[in-house]
């Protein structure tokens, strides 16, 4: 009997958003260049995201905690990166269709776009008579597969269906992220060592990413979410030159993950198994203003022209690593709860609740249910603290 893969929770340092209101209005739409040939290239005009976290299932398959978390601090780490983005959360299979063939019609029509899709929930593999894997993610109302396999293949999306929505895409370059684990044949695993940015990177792509395999088990406190957030702000970058592409972070990924697992979790990367679409690479260009990561400085041009042209040079930055706490709560009544404004987790009542990775210093504190309750709340490096919230 298989597993229901549990999706990782992933809680960083997220929390507080640094872009003002005027620049919410040009998310999406600011072109994002990079450097190929020694010529500053924009290679996207629109940058676009859809997100779908899933929590609260309702049909014997077991809640996910922090996922909600999981996709505010991906949203923002994403719009700081100059991404619209477009969240869903708790939705059934018609709602998943509706997203998906809402976001591309909307914003895949365009080739100079970029598009990432990100999904956190759980994920299945079914074996059928004949030996095939048929990979699957699950929507909020889906049944257990092991309980109710016709009932779930009605109501869960197979992968196939990711690759019928990457064909419709126009727009160049596509991203698929899956916080789930299942086995498939939609992308041909790649092991392909990273290339330098290139003519070659602006073909058509679509890439893929698994947090893990069918056989393993995601843990609730996530390896995979982290890591993510520190590839994109430049962790992934082997080579230095300010980008990080697909393969890069699917490398860093398998890499780190394994590593941090200890072995126990192995994300899965590759290109779509399809000629027209497996040349070039999705391109995240590394954040530079007020981050703490390498940068690249060219050298000033010597007035002499028998000198050799200037080469860049890479200056390291002292990486600052954040502090963190644990905090465990328990509450006489059922509530959403809030930190710093960002939807933190559901409590059911009466029911211990702890929260992983939550950034050292103090937080605001909302809880939602029958009554609403406020706090001040002050997490403290690598303590847990507690909180008990009466009904009255």
């Amino acid at each position: 009997m298989q597993q229901i893969q549990k999706i990782p929770v992933c809680i960083s340092l997220f929390i507080v958003f640094f872009l003002t209101s005027a620049s919410y209005a040009q998310l999406g739409h600011q072109p994002a260049n990079v450097v190929i040939n020694g010529t500053s290239t924009t290679v996207y005009k629109g940058s676009f995201a859809l997100l779908i976290g899933m929590t609260n299932y309702e049909n014997g398959l077991p809640s996910l905690m922090g996922v909600s978390m999981d996709m505010a601090n991906i949203k923002q780490a994403l719009e700081t990166q100059g991404f619209k983005v477009i969240l869903k959360l708790d939705i059934d299979l018609a709602g998943m269709e509706e997203a998906f063939s809402s976001f591309i019609s909307t914003y895949g029509q365009d080739y100079d776009n970029r598009l990432l899709f990100y999904f956190a929930g759980h994920g299945y593999t079914l074996k059928t008579g004949l030996g095939e894997k048929l990979g699957y993610i699950i929507p909020v109302d889906a049944p257990n597969p092991t309980k109710d396999q016709v009932g779930f293949q009605n109501k869960a999306m197979e992968m196939a269906q990711i690759e019928t929505y990457s064909k419709r895409i126009r727009s160049k370059h596509a991203l698929f992220i899956f916080d789930a684990c299942f086995s498939g044949s939609l992308f041909a695993t790649s092991f392909a060592l990273p290339y330098p940015i290139s003519q070659k990177t602006i073909q058509p792509v679509r890439q893929f990413i698994t947090s893990g395999t069918s056989e393993e088990q995601v843990p609730d406190k996530s390896i995979f979410c982290q890591q993510f957030l520190a590839a994109i702000e430049g962790e992934a970058d082997n080579d230095g030159d300010g980008y990080v592409t697909g393969t890069e972070l699917g490398s860093f990924l398998q890499k780190s993950v394994t590593n941090y697992s200890r072995e126990s979790q192995h994300p899965q990367y590759g290109k779509i198994r399809n000629p027209n679409l497996d040349k070039g690479e999705f391109i995240f260009v590394i954040p530079s203003s007020g981050k703490e990561y390498t940068t690249i400085v060219e050298k000033k041009k010597e007035p002499t022209p028998k000198l050799p042209p200037a080469t860049p040079v890479v200056t390291p930055i002292k990486k600052v690593v954040p502090d963190y706490g644990e905090l465990n709560i328990l509450s006489e009544y059922s509530g959403d709860l809030f930190i710093d404004g960002v939807l933190y987790q559901t409590v059911i009542e009466l029911t211990q609740t702890q929260l992983f990775n939550i950034p050292v210093g103090k937080h605001q504190l909302v809880f939602k249910g029958i009554r609403t309750y406020e706090t001040e709340i002050e997490i403290l490096k690598d303590k847990s603290s507690s909180l008990i919230i009466k009904r009255w």
